[in-house]
C-alpha cells in the first residue's frame, strides 16, 4: 500500500489533469465578478496619523470560480483517486473527528489552487499535504491576523515588537485593496492610523480572535489612547479550521477619542512592555467568554468606557473616576471620607512615580466633584466650566491626567504580587510609618520602567 504522502499526491496529480483538459476543451471556464477598489490620488502620513487622503472609486473585472469550483469538488469526490486518500486517512488516523472535513477541505484546496495559479505548483501541493496531516496529528499551524488600528500613531516606520508581532505605519496599497462588489459595507475609505500584524501556532481561529483583543488591551494601556481596530483579516495555514481559510474582515464602531504617538525614542519601552503585559495581562482584559468581575476588571472596563464612548464629559470623567474606586476602596467597611481616602491614596502612589503628589491629589479632588454632580444628575453648569478651563486651560485635560492616573494604577495592581486590601493598607501605613514607606517603595521600584 502507498503511504499516506503519495495517495494525497496523486488525488492532487488527478485533480490537475481533470482541470487541465477541462480547460483546453473549454469545459471549464471562469465567471466574472465585479470588484472595488479605491484609487489613491494623495496620502500624506505625520504624527498625527493619516493628514491628507483623497481617493477614487474604481470598478474592476475579474474572473471568478466559485461555480466552477463547486461543480468539481462534487464530480472529483466520486473519483477513484478520491476514494483511495479517503481510505488511506481512515487507515492512518482511526481514531480522528476531523477525517471527512479534513479531506474535502483538502480537495477544495487543490481545486483552488490550480483554478488560480497558471500550472501545478509541486511545492504548494507538498505543503497542503505537511498541513493536512499536521492537523490529522492535533499539531498546530500558523495563523495571522492583519489590523487596521485606530488611536496609535507611529513615527518609526514600522517597529518588530516580539517573535510573531510587528506594527508599522498604513502605505498607499494598504487603501487600496479589491474587495467584492457584493461586500456590504466594505467600500468606505479606510483611514488606519497604524497596521499590526500577529502571527503564531494555533489550532482554531477563535485563538486570533483573543490574541487580537489581547494586542489591542496591551496598546490601550501603554499609553492613553482609544486604541481598537477599525478592521482586521484573520487567515491561517489550516485546512480542517473552515473559519480560518481565505480572508474574513471585521469591523468596529469604537471611535478613537484620544489618540496618542509612539516615538523613535519609545520602541525599547514598547518591546518590554509588550512582552511584560502579554505574560500578565488577565484574560478577562480582552476574552470575552470569562465572565469575571475582579476589582482589576471592573477598573480596566471603566477605563475602556472612559477612552472609547463618546458622550459628555461629565460621564466620561465619572466613568474614570469609578475605575479608580474599584482599585481604591476596600469593598467593605470604608463608607465615609471617600473622597479624602482616594486622593490620598492615589497622590502618594503616583508620586513614587515622580508625579506631582499636590497637582494629583487636587486633580483627583475636581474629578471626584465631577463626578459625584453627574451621578446626582446633575452637570457642569456655565461657571464650573469656566473654573476649569481657567484652571486647566481645556476641561478635557482633566480627564486625559485622570485617565492616566487609572492607567497606571491598573498595571500596578496587575504586576504587584498583592491583594487589593493588602496593598492599600501599605499605601495608608506608609503615610505615617517610614519603614512601610520604604516597602511601598521597593515594591513598586520594579514596575517603573513599565508605567512609562
Amino acid at each position: 500500500m502507498n503511504s499516506l504522502k503519495e495517495v494525497l499526491k496523486e488525488l492532487a496529480i488527478n485533480v490537475e489533469k481533470v482541470i487541465d483538459e477541462g480547460l483546453c476543451n473549454g469545459k471549464i471556464q471562469s465567471d466574472a465578478e465585479v470588484y472595488f477598489r479605491w484609487k489613491v490620488d494623495k496620502f500624506k502620513y505625520t504624527d498625527k496619523g493619516i493628514t491628507e487622503s483623497s481617493a477614487r472609486g474604481e470598478s474592476i473585472s475579474r474572473p471568478t470560480w466559485l461555480r466552477t469550483s463547486s461543480e468539481l469538488h462534487e464530480s472529483l469526490r466520486k473519483s477513484s483517486a478520491y476514494a483511495s486518500a479517503l481510505e488511506q486517512v481512515i487507515a492512518v488516523f482511526p481514531k480522528s473527528d476531523k477525517i471527512t472535513r479534513g479531506i474535502e477541505s483538502f480537495l477544495s484546496k487543490l481545486i483552488h489552487n490550480r483554478l488560480n495559479e497558471s500550472q501545478f505548483d509541486e511545492a504548494g501541493t507538498d505543503n497542503l499535504i505537511n498541513t493536512l496531516i499536521k492537523e490529522l496529528n492535533e499539531e498546530p499551524v500558523r495563523y495571522g491576523a492583519e489590523i487596521e488600528l485606530k488611536g496609535i500613531v507611529l513615527q518609526p516606520e514600522r517597529i518588530d515588537i516580539v517573535s510573531g508581532a510587528t506594527i508599522r505605519q498604513p502605505k498607499i496599497e494598504d487603501i487600496e485593496k479589491e474587495t467584492p462588489r457584493s461586500i456590504l459595507g466594505g467600500h468606505f475609505l479606510p483611514q488606519p492610523s497604524a497596521i499590526l500584524n500577529i502571527e503564531f501556532l494555533g489550532r482554531h481561529a477563535n485563538e486570533i480572535q483573543k490574541k487580537v483583543e489581547q494586542a489591542i488591551a496591551i496598546l490601550r494601556l501603554f499609553r492613553v489612547g482609544g486604541v481598537s481596530y477599525e478592521s482586521y483579516r484573520l487567515y491561517s495555514d489550516s485546512i480542517i479550521d473552515l473559519m480560518a481559510s481565505g480572508t474574513v474582515a471585521f469591523t468596529n464602531t469604537f471611535t478613537a477619542l484620544e489618540t496618542y504617538l509612539v516615538n523613535i525614542g519609545d520602541e525599547a519601552r514598547l518591546k518590554k512592555f509588550w512582552q511584560k503585559m502579554a505574560d500578565s495581562l488577565p484574560k478577562s482584559f480582552f476574552d470575552k467568554g470569562i465572565a469575571k468581575t475582579d476589582y482589576t476588571t471592573i477598573a480596566y472596563n471603566r477605563y475602556c468606557d472612559a477612552l472609547l464612548h463618546n458622550g459628555i464629559l461629565e460621564r466620561r470623567i465619572s466613568n474614570a473616576v469609578m475605575g479608580l474606586e474599584a482599585l481604591f476602596f476596600k469593598p467593605d467597611g470604608e463608607m465615609q471620607e471617600l473622597a479624602y481616602r482616594l486622593r490620598i491614596r492615589i497622590s502618594k502612589l503616583l508620586g513614587l512615580f515622580g508625579y506631582d503628589a499636590h497637582e494629583a491629589k487636587q486633580k483627583i479632588d475636581d474629578a471626584y466633584g465631577i463626578r459625584s454632580t453627574f451621578l446626582h444628575g446633575g452637570h457642569l453648569d456655565y461657571k464650573k466650566t469656566k473654573k476649569l478651563e481657567l484652571k486647566y486651560k481645556d476641561s478635557k485635560t482633566l480627564l486625559l491626567s485622570i485617565l492616566d492616573y487609572l492607567r497606571i494604577s491598573i498595571i500596578v495592581n496587575i504586576l504587584i504580587p498583592k491583594e487589593k486590601d493588602e496593598f492599600i493598607d501599605l499605601i495608608d501605613d506608609s503615610l505615617i510609618d517610614r519603614k512601610k514607606e520604604e516597602q511601598l517603595m521597593s515594591l513598586l521600584s520594579w514596575t517603573k520602567e513599565f508605567v512609562g
